[in-house]
């Protein structure tokens, strides 16, 4: 009975843990986001999140904070499942037809960027001032480029007649890349849906026969 009393106490105390932990995170992406990186102090993510400074710090530090804020983004949850294993990307993957796989890329353009953007935007806005942001952004580039690679190779049957994987992996990193869905959002003010046709429509005549 003892030991199913500290093993029921002991449930508690991770799930409240974990509670903490996500609302951390969760008021740090939010501070980011609206006050910017170097703006932002755990004094004010701690206010946001109702905990106390202390205990933010427990969680971290502001580079470390905002580096799980972004993989919360991009993932969508704090699960430690590779982006490319998960269901939607899998099925991109999978899937052979060339219209199929635009409308799985498409749909996932659509969900990712309005959840993902702001976050990041942070992310990359803050490298040039902290050498550890900095090292990360170019980490998160390499890991993406590569990831742009492995959903090229499940299109190795699609793509143009003399256009190497490699052009075409560099072609799908740079379209998709934060910089170039913002020159169209934020600098020309196209709607997403106008960009998600535009990215389609310039993956099918850049990349496919």
């Amino acid at each position: 009975m003892v030991e199913r009393k500290r093993t029921y106490h002991s449930n508690i105390r991770a799930q409240q843990a974990e509670r903490t932990r996500s609302a951390v995170i969760a008021a740090a992406a939010e501070c980011f986001t609206r006050l910017g990186y170097a703006e932002t102090t755990m004094k004010a993510i701690a206010a946001h999140a109702g905990v106390s400074a202390q205990t933010v710090f427990a969680h971290g530090s502001k580079a470390a904070l905002l580096l799980a804020a972004v993989d919360r983004s991009i993932a969508g949850d704090d699960d430690a499942v590779p982006l490319l294993a998960r269901d939607r990307f899998q099925q991109m993957l999978n899937a052979r037809a060339k219209d199929e796989k635009l409308r799985l890329l498409r749909g996932i353009t659509v969900d990712w960027l309005p959840t993902a953007g702001p976050i990041l935007r942070s992310f990359r806005d803050a490298a040039p001032g902290d050498p550890e942001i900095a090292a990360a952004w170019q980490e998160y580039e390499r890991r993406r480029h590569s990831d742009a690679r492995t959903i090229i190779e499940s299109c190795s049957h699609l793509l143009r007649p003399g256009l190497t994987v490699e052009r075409a992996t560099d072609i799908y990193w740079a379209a998709l890349s934060l910089q170039t869905a913002d020159a169209f959002l934020l600098g020309r003010g196209w709607s997403l849906t106008d960009y998600a046709d535009w990215l389609i429509d310039g993956m099918d005549r850049l990349l496919f026969r």
